[in-house]
């Protein structure tokens, strides 16, 4: 390449790291070109290289980069990469990475992977959950075939700030083989000395084999949760890809081929002995309009989306209801309130829950805690999506929806008909 190669900084609504991802390439030799999620594609076709920044797309609706990998943009993106071109996702462009099923790159793009809540674990206690900012060290894998790291390295050792609340790393236990066997895994959380110690604060949020970046196999593609963006000692994740780009090396694009899981819908069986609650808005959800647009670009246009806070909260003797509304914990009454109206006649719903239930055992544990309703022994939070048809035919869109996985991340979530 005889000129600065051109770097797309790929922007949606929410991404809030553009002008420190601008500066990073400038320093590197490149020349930064911002693109707004919105604009033509065919802008990007122009470009040598992509990185999709941090921030909140979306404002993270329905989950973490979800809508954003569902966008229009990320199609282009991802008939780049098979050409060769290098993409890079930072934090929220990492989740977008991993829904999209950019990375690790499974054939047809399948979502076989998920970025859940963090889980802080320290000499196997949980000790911590859920939005963590910090410095941390970085090992690069050496084994690693990947645009960003340099040929050169020998396990080359960063230190750069991680800022996320879903930045853990999670897989089945085949795929977890598949991605040690095959160094997939280019970045991994280490010790200042440089030692992977499966631990926090080493391993800053649970992530599975210390994974900070994850890459695919032909190695053009990374989604990386720390920010190299914001210092110049992530420079060197700039400079590999500058290096990159400037190679003879001949590209032939590789797709994983790994069997992808379905999402499976299992009936809903409410226990014994709990109370369950339906939550619902008082303002508009943004959400759930969020979701139908995105399903609406799907080519389903009929979709109503209405959404819950579901509750199911297990508990030894009577439940003291009241005094637990009054905390606030449960939901937020200036804007949700308990409902009964829902229409079990009609439309479609699925209840959705993390498979860990962190954000239940949160809840439970502040109830003890702050309050002391220790009779309550446990709370599965989720989300029940109902979907309507304005002409009362959507049964043969349902599969269009779920297999979209907006509603659900087969690997972190499981789906019930509710």
């Amino acid at each position: 390449m005889t000129s600065r190669a051109k770097i797309a900084v790929i922007q949606f609504p929410g991404s809030n790291t553009e002008l420190e991802t601008i500066a990073a390439i400038e320093r590197n030799g490149m020349t930064p070109i911002s693109h707004l999620w919105n604009e033509p594609a065919s802008n990007l076709e122009l470009c040598d290289g992509y990185i999709i920044v941090g921030g909140f797309s979306y404002e993270d609706r329905s989950r973490s980069g979800i809508i954003a990998s569902l966008d229009p943009v990320i199609n282009t993106l991802k008939k780049q990469a098979l050409v060769g071109k290098p993409v890079l996702g930072v934090c929220n462009g990492a989740q977008i990475l991993v829904e999209s099923g950019m990375v690790p790159g499974n054939k047809g793009f399948d979502t076989i992977v998920g970025l859940s809540e963090n889980k802080r674990v320290k000499s196997g206690q949980v000790v911590g959950t859920g939005y963590y900012n910090t410095w941390c060290y970085l090992k690069s894998n050496k084994e690693s075939v990947s645009a960003f790291i340099d040929k050169s390295d020998d396990g080359l050792l960063l230190q750069i700030p991680i800022a996320h609340a879903e930045g853990r790393f999670v897989m089945d236990k085949k795929l977890q083989e598949v991605v040690e066997s095959t160094n997939l895994a280019v970045y991994h959380y280490c010790n200042q000395d440089g030692e992977i110690i499966n631990d926090f604060p080493v391993n800053p949020n649970g992530s599975i084999d210390n994974i900070a970046a994850l890459g695919n196999v032909a190695g053009n593609v990374m989604a990386i949760m720390p920010h190299p963006e914001r210092t110049y000692k992530g420079d060197p994740v700039f400079k590999s890809l500058n290096n990159f780009l400037n190679s003879d090396d001949v590209f032939s694009y590789k797709a994983l081929r790994y069997e992808s899981k379905k999402i499976t819908v299992s009936p809903f069986k409410k226990p014994k002995k709990t109370t369950e609650l339906l939550i619902s808005m008082i303002i508009a959800d943004n959400e759930a309009i969020s979701v139908e647009k995105c399903i609406e670009r799907l080519g389903q246009t009929n979709a109503g989306i209405k959404k819950y806070l579901h509750l199911e909260i297990e508990h030894d003797g009577v439940l003291d209801i009241e005094n637990i509304y009054e905390t606030d914990v449960l939901f937020n009454p200036s804007k949700e309130f308990i409902t009964t109206n829902i229409d079990k006649g009609s439309g479609f719903r699925f209840l959705v829950r993390e498979k860990e239930n962190i954000g239940g055992r949160k809840m439970k544990e502040t109830l003890h805690k702050r309050f002391g309703f220790n009779n309550i022994t446990n709370i599965l939070k989720g989300t029940v999506w109902e979907i309507n048809s304005k002409e009362k035919q959507i049964k043969k869109d349902i599969d269009l929806i779920l297999n979209s996985h907006i509603l659900c991340n087969p690997i972190s979530q499981e789906c019930h008909e509710y």
